[in-house]
């Protein structure tokens, strides 16, 4: 008795043999394998092809994309056309968040005004070295860290440029982490609010999903907008927070049903909770940057 090799087979050189399931093609050569679906004649992909296959239904003018898009605009509608059943009329959850998160994040890291004036210093949460009127600066280091890196900057100045881009890079990194903490966080809040309904965690966890893709493109807007209008922007924080609570207020209440006043009630303590976990995040987040650039 013969045992089925592990290894993949080599295609046919014919031509005639599917190298996915090993099946005889008919003649003519059809261009999908009648038994397993896959294409037959097969190449090394190129850059297009990646490009086609990750956003080419994404960006069909009647795919998932536009609906989803539509849809996520309406407080809490996706959450429940996909607990009724809806999974192929939208992007799933969790790809729309992660899509959301990707280009979000690029944004926040690349795009940046013309004008942007040299780096003199660099600014951690709780941290500053740098130089001013001609002088070193080092706040809130130990004194041997400050002499070193006074040691460093006075030789090579060129390296403020260098430590600025490093932490922008890191700063992207802990961005992509606390973005991507926030979603289970909120779901576990939801969860002990509403806890006395024993529902699964799922559900919480694909509101909180569907909130934070409404969210993130929003604190995007905001961020950007500061750093080209910086005197506008506290006017626009103060809408986008409105706009936040409005939306996410509906959509617990759609969600979640309820009474109206308790709703409101709950999504206080979720908003008081939430922030504080957002800060303890990027505090985490901020002294792991500090402490890998300049610990």
């Amino acid at each position: 008795m013969t045992t089925a090799s592990a290894e993949p087979v080599a295609a046919d050189p014919r031509g005639d043999i599917c190298p996915n399931c090993q099946q005889t093609l008919p003649d003519p050569q059809p261009a999908f394998c009648p038994a397993c679906g896959q294409e037959t004649a097969l190449r090394v992909p190129t850059l297009a092809d990646f490009a086609k296959e990750y956003g080419g239904h994404l960006l069909a003018t009647e795919g998932a994309l536009w609906r989803t898009m539509r849809g996520l605009l309406r407080p809490g509608h996706l959450t429940l056309a996909y607990l009724a059943g809806q999974r192929r009329r939208y992007l799933t959850p969790l790809r729309l968040f992660l899509s959301i998160c990707l280009l979000c994040v690029g944004l926040v890291h690349w795009v940046r005004p013309a004008h942007e004036k040299p780096t003199d210093q660099v600014s951690f949460v709780h941290a500053k070295i740098g130089v001013k009127d001609g002088r070193f600066v080092c706040e809130s280091l130990p004194a041997e860290r400050c002499v070193y890196w006074q040691r460093r900057i006075s030789a090579d100045p060129e390296l403020l440029k260098d430590l600025e881009q490093a932490r922008r890079s890191n700063n992207q990194m802990t961005r992509q982490a606390v973005f991507l903490a926030m979603p289970p966080s909120l779901a576990l809040l939801l969860l002990l609010v509403y806890w006395p309904r024993k529902q699964a965690f799922g559900l919480h966890m694909v509101a909180s999903l569907h909130l934070h893709s409404f969210m993130l493109p929003l604190i995007t807007a905001q961020v950007l907008l500061a750093r080209w209008f910086p005197g506008v922007a506290w006017i626009s924080g103060g809408s986008l927070a409105a706009v936040v609570l409005a939306f996410s207020a509906v959509t617990l209440q759609r969600i979640y049903q309820g009474r109206p006043w308790l709703t409101g009630l709950k999504l206080a303590g979720v908003c008081v909770a939430y922030i504080s976990v957002f800060a303890l995040w990027t505090g985490l987040a901020a002294n792991w940057n500090l402490q890998r650039i300049l610990m």
